[in-house]
């Protein structure tokens, strides 16, 4: 018992810091590949690097940012000089500057990370990106469930490896609350502190700036501070607290603190004076929190670092399943009313036992 408490805390310990990581990049991934061939041959198609977030970048350094111009969810490109408002960023193999295409110099808040180097030459796994671009391709948008699922089940294996190294002599008593109510607590705790990080994204916003610009809530006008309007979920099954942080140059004017289940809320962003005209796009960190705490104090967890609030919220849940089973083992011979072990042994064996026969048949007496 004592081993699988420790490989499920190590579990915790695992999801925690794959929490802390994404938080670290506000969302971004940490392992992550390029699609062209701007960085060739230092970095070729489908080489697969890591991306960390650092205080302070300088001239030569590889970033991965995300732009406001360029069709790109992410753009890994290489600092050339440091510009009036930001960085000037290239790709080694391109002949023109990402500036040169519109894209606004790169400020601080745009930038994901650096990318990892050692003696000054990435460190990259070839062709993983090919791997991971067909794997998103057959699961579409359920590659980030399904490699969660991955870890669990990972996890899960551990647990029942070392349950199995631990020979003890079979008893025949059933298996009853008390015996798994510890299991119950861990699973509770990772699936919500799973379900804050998969509920919580860095969402785009695209807008218009324009000299004459409609009324619309993606529009505003060229030189002066507007307004702009976007929509935030909650797909869960319970109310969250919500916690939204703009990506310069937006910046939250008015926002939801609470979202019911199954349902959305409208945003308001404002912006600072854009120089030019044209479509460009911004970000805004969102986070999602179940309602188990005060909102105060998630809140003011957040703001230390969002592995923090996620952590507690998850203990919390933990906490909550302790304290109802230690209720439940206050009620005399509410156990006895639950043989798990008997209703496995007879039930699912049972149906076990139907679907061999219903799918191989009686065999035949000779």
């Amino acid at each position: 018992m004592k081993k699988r408490i420790y490989g499920a805390f190590i579990g915790i310990f695992i999801v925690i810091a794959i929490l802390n990581f994404g938080s670290n990049t506000n969302g971004a991934p940490v392992l992550t590949y390029v699609y062209s061939n701007s960085m060739e041959p230092l970095i070729k198609v489908n080489d697969a690097f890591i991306v960390w977030h650092v205080s302070n970048y300088q001239v030569g350094d590889i970033i991965m940012y995300r732009p406001v111009v360029l069709e790109a969810p992410y753009i890994t490109h290489r600092i050339i000089a440091v510009g009036e408002e930001g960085f000037i960023t290239k790709g080694d193999n391109s002949s023109y500057e990402d500036q040169e295409s519109g894209e606004p110099e790169v400020i601080t808040n745009r930038v994901i990370g650096k990318v990892i180097t050692f003696y000054g030459q990435p460190i990259i796994i070839p062709g993983l990106g090919k791997l991971s671009s067909g794997i998103q391709e057959g699961f579409r948008g359920y590659t980030r469930y399904l490699s969660w699922f991955f870890l669990i089940l990972g996890v899960a294996a551990t647990l029942k490896e070392n349950r199995r190294s631990v020979r003890r002599p079979k008893t025949k008593n059933r298996l009853r609350l008390r015996h798994i109510y510890k299991s119950v607590v861990i699973i509770s705790i990772l699936l919500v502190m799973l379900s804050i990080y998969l509920g919580s994204r860095v969402s785009q916003v695209k807008y218009l700036v324009s000299e004459y610009p409609g009324t619309l809530g993606d529009q505003i006008e060229v030189n002066k501070p507007g307004k702009l309007t976007m929509v935030i979920k909650n797909n869960g099954l319970i109310p969250v607290w919500t916690v939204l942080t703009g990506i310069a140059p937006l910046d939250i004017y008015d926002a939801p603190e609470f979202i019911r289940p199954r349902s959305k809320e409208s945003v308001i962003l404002t912006i600072s004076p854009q120089r030019q005209t044209g479509r460009f796009q911004g970000y805004v960190q969102v986070y999602n929190y179940p309602t188990l705490l005060p909102r105060n104090w998630i809140v003011t967890l957040h703001r230390l670092h969002p592995a923090f609030a996620i952590t507690v919220e998850g203990l919390s849940m933990g906490l909550l399943f302790t304290i109802f089973f230690r209720i439940l083992n206050h009620i005399h011979g509410f156990e006895d009313w639950i043989p798990l072990r008997a209703m496995k042994d007879k039930i699912v064996n049972r149906r076990l036992k139907r679907a061999k026969a219903k799918l191989l048949g009686r065999r035949r007496v000779r």
